[in-house]
């Protein structure tokens, strides 16, 4: 719904960050953009290039760390999914990210909010698995893409998950209040910029 909102037509050329296994990217090629997926490990990139051979979704995936990113070329727009949170690097990799855009591109952000720092989840996955696993503040994040040329905010929310009684709902309504007025648990902040000036 989001890249719809932006006016990203189809066929768009669209960068995603941190893909992991590959999931989003794939998600991206088969709704009809031209996706190219980037990743840390070599390991995960495999597992998204035979994915995409078993789906037959023309996607393309380059490992690449996003604290360096480098592709020489840019995209009409990019992807952050559930990424960002891992770098302590936060205005380094937009910047690299900004870079591969064109002008007038955009980037959609969606990362856990600042709770996330602090929840039991997170700091047993640091201490266990050694990865960061930082919660993202809308200001920084809008700071750090100010200062890398982005601008043009725009705001996405999540809906709620699925609920079965009145006693959900009501718990459910709150979280969803709770993430437009500051930020709630377990909902992603969702933040597009478009690149309004460029350093290169």
């Amino acid at each position: 719904f989001a890249l719809n909102a932006l006016g990203l037509p189809e066929g768009a050329t669209i960068l995603d960050v941190g893909v992991g296994g590959g999931w989003t990217t794939l998600f991206l090629a088969e709704s009809g953009y031209v996706a190219t997926g980037v990743d840390i490990a070599p390991a995960l990139i495999e597992i998204a290039i035979d994915r995409s051979r078993r789906t037959g979704a023309a996607a393309e995936f380059v490992v690449s760390d996003m604290d360096t990113l480098d592709l020489d070329r840019r995209f009409d727009a990019a992807l952050v999914f559930d990424a960002l949170h891992h770098t302590t690097r936060q205005a380094t990799v937009i910047s690299r990210i900004a870079s591969h855009l064109v002008p007038g591109g955009w980037v959609l952000f969606a990362e856990p909010s600042w709770l996330h720092g602090i929840s039991p989840g997170a700091r047993r996955t640091t201490k266990t698995l050694g990865w960061v696993e930082r919660g993202v503040t809308i200001r920084a994040l809008k700071r750090d893409c100010t200062a890398s040329g982005l601008g043009n905010f725009r705001r996405f929310y999540e809906g709620t998950a699925p609920y079965e009684s009145p006693r959900a709902f009501a718990w459910q309504l709150a979280r969803l209040v709770g993430a437009r007025l500051t930020c709630s648990p377990q909902m992603s902040v969702w933040i597009a910029a478009q690149l309004l000036r460029s350093d290169d």
